[in-house]
């Protein structure tokens, strides 16, 4: 063969071998925007008889990062599909220490420049396998690379290795000694966990550190973008107070953490503190005696709320009578601890039968608003001298409002409850969302809390003489104050009359107001007969009472409802899900026709010109929740945000983010959340 011919054969295997190279090369590493991505190893050689480490290097540009395994508000960690031959397994990432990463107002985990993930590969049956022999390993791998935006890649990687009981360092072996230092310390921390109303209480005991932080390995547990408190701290324990995601789910599971201050971490497992309702009672606990502080304000400031004027008038008339028995001073305050603790017993009971009960449930029975409406017409007739009978329902009425002995101020204390219950009071809120869920004895002191703090204004009143000195004096403008207090209780009747045809039909409101007219032309007319005709009079004011419930029962409302000026989408699970999964702004009002609270901010905010326009805008979808009859689905999504009832209010920037907002609203604060959810989209977009 001519040697020039020889030399150029030769040149060709040289560039084929060259070639081949180049190929394996790149079928190790690929190059994504922004991002190199490799698939690397600590040896050249497998060894059958030992773990060998492998790991996929991410190498993003400056200023862009990769995502831990839970990657905080948004992100997503790096996945990776391994296919490898028979024999062998590959174990769980080995996660280096994460930074916490600040984009606009959330909260990421990551790392930002190179980071190794180191995976060990075993052999599990080695006896298949010779020395010498070449195996191939192969991932399909995929990541996400962000700064201000994000960029998603993909990749397959393959790498070739001899197995040998001689291994030989890799170029990496030092950046695999490197990452080592840092990954979370080997010892295993455990711990115990509490669920507040808003909190995941934890605690363990760390090591010493002024700086430890923590973080889920899950990313429905938290909010990243909140400040984390060490709220006790002993020479023997330490306690997290973190928020808890909206998204959190209390099944009393272990709940998996990284402990970390940024040198060093360590996993920790917390375990739910089974033992919640004995130490819940004890006095060491400052997360149940916050609740209970929190209950006892919200019963106070419930004496102010709307729904509970019609009972602060006979509160007013009550006023008049200055020395009372020492036994008669307490009976309103045991009237309202009786019918809070009745109310508390009632969710117990059927909590342990499988049943959900809200704050103001019984205002969802039809037949219980109708009876209150004709209660309070009867007292408005007893006010205005209308009614003057010594026996029957009036009477007992009768007497609720005009004397002041024990029974008087009791059954004042048991109507104030019942009037009370379709309101909550701000701090009302977080403390009945923890009753709900809480355990017997303590979802019985929150409510003898709130029960308390509801009593106190007018027990004071009854037991201190210099309070009671503050007030006005007795005296002929008596009468006429009593009388017109008969108006807020036929305001009260009105208002009542249209929870009922919300709840039922327009039928069945003519039904009620026939028969309140009815009630009262009767209860006059017993008034002025004897004998035979009153008992006749009192059979027909029986009567009346008992036909609504009779010709109307339970019906469902077929008529138009109109509560709401601007169109709206009724509230529905799928409805909402899709629509955050398109990335679409949602406002969610849950409400019910007779929480009062819900009245007045549709009234005040959401009727507001402003807040019509910003709804009127395309990419703004307004869903109502109407809880004014039971509604599962309601029910549920209070109980998502740890709410007994209703007002509720959420804002939801697609899956991004969601804002919940106060029970009291003004339009700014509707406009401002809203513009708030569609810059985050735009941001995100």
């Amino acid at each position: 063969m001519h040697p020039i011919i020889k030399y150029l054969i030769s040149i060709m295997l040289w560039l084929t071998s060259i070639y081949a190279e180049l190929l394996y090369a790149e079928q190790s590493s690929a190059t994504g925007p922004h991002i190199q991505v490799q698939l690397v190893s600590e040896y050249t050689q497998l060894n059958p008889t030992q773990t060998n480490w492998i790991g996929i290097l991410l190498k993003p540009e400056p200023h862009w990062h990769t995502y831990w395994r839970n990657p905080g508000d948004s992100g997503e960690a790096p996945s990776m599909q391994w296919q490898l031959p028979s024999g062998l397994s590959v174990g769980e990432i080995i996660w280096p220490i994460p930074q916490q990463i600040n984009v606009a107002h959330l909260v990421n985990y990551g790392y930002e420049g190179q980071n190794l993930l180191m995976l060990p590969l075993t052999f599990t049956s080695s006896a298949q396998y010779q020395l010498g022999q070449q195996i191939e390993i192969k991932v399909d791998l995929s990541w996400l690379v962000c700064q201000e935006d994000c960029v998603p890649g993909w990749a397959t990687l393959t790498k070739t290795f001899e197995i040998s009981n001689q291994q030989q360092p890799s170029a990496f072996k030092p950046l695999f000694a490197q990452t080592r230092q840092r990954h979370p310390q080997a010892q295993k921390l455990s711990g115990r966990y509490e669920i507040t109303d808003k909190h995941i209480v934890v605690s363990a005991n760390p090591p010493t550190s002024e700086k430890w932080q923590l973080l889920p390995l899950k990313s429905s547990i938290i909010q990243h973008n909140k400040p984390q408190q060490i709220v006790a701290s002993t020479p023997t324990q330490t306690s997290f107070t973190v928020l808890r995601s909206d998204y959190f789910i209390d099944d009393k599971q272990p709940i998996e953490f990284l402990l970390s201050d940024g040198e060093s971490a360590y996993y920790l497992t917390a375990q739910y503190n089974t033992g919640l309702t004995t130490a819940a009672v004890g006095t060491e606990s400052p997360h149940l005696a916050l609740i209970l502080l929190m209950a006892l304000a919200g019963g106070i400031i419930l004496n102010l709320m709307p729904c509970v004027l019609p009972v602060l008038s006979i509160k007013a008339l009550s006023l008049q009578q200055q020395n009372l028995p020492t036994l008669t001073k307490f009976a309103y305050l045991l009237g309202v601890l009786i019918s809070f603790n009745l109310f508390a017993l009632a969710i117990v009971i059927f909590r342990q039968g499988g049943e959900s009960l809200g704050w103001g449930f019984q205002m969802q029975s039809p037949w219980f608003v109708a009876l209150m409406a004709f209660l309070f017409l009867a007292i408005a007739l007893m006010l205005l001298d209308q009614i003057k009978i010594s026996n029957g329902l009036t009477n007992l009425g009768q007497s609720w409002v005009s004397s002041h002995g024990f029974a008087s101020q009791f059954a004042t204390g048991v109507l104030a409850v019942l009037v009370a219950s379709p309101c909550t009071a701000p701090f009302m809120a977080a403390s009945i969302g923890v009753a709900m869920v809480s355990p017997p004895l303590q979802t019985m002191l929150i409510f003898t809390s709130l029960a308390l703090g509801f009593a106190l204004p007018l027990t004071v009143i009854f037991c201190l003489p210099k309070v009671a000195k503050l007030l006005p004096k007795p005296g002929a403008w008596m009468e006429s104050f009593r009388q017109f207090l008969a108006f807020p209780m036929l305001a009260t009747v009105i208002w009542l009359v249209w929870i009922y045809l919300n709840q039922t039909n327009s039928s069945a409101q003519l039904i009620l107001l026939s028969a309140l007219l009815l009630f009262a032309l009767f209860c006059w007319l017993a008034q002025h007969s004897k004998g035979g005709l009153k008992v006749l009079c009192g059979l027909a004011i029986i009567a009346c009472i008992v036909a609504p419930f009779y010709f109307s029962k339970t019906q469902v409302a077929i008529e138009q409802k109109t509560q709401h000026t601007q169109s709206y989408l009724k509230y529905d699970a799928n409805k909402l899900a899709e629509l955050k999964a398109n990335n679409q702004v949602v406002l969610v009002n849950m409400t019910a026709d007779w929480c009062i609270t819900c009245k007045v901010n549709e009234q005040v905010a959401f009727n507001s010109s402003q807040v019509q326009t910003a709804l009127a805008d395309d990419s703004v979808h307004y869903m109502v929740g109407d809880w004014t009859n039971k509604n599962s689905q309601i029910l549920s999504f209070l109980q998502q945000y740890q709410r007994a009832g209703v007002p509720l209010y959420v804002v939801y920037a697609g899956n991004h983010s969601e804002q919940v907002l106060p029970q009291l609203l003004t339009p700014a604060m509707l406009i401002e959340a809203i513009n708030l959810a569609k810059k985050e989209l735009n941001h995100e977009s």
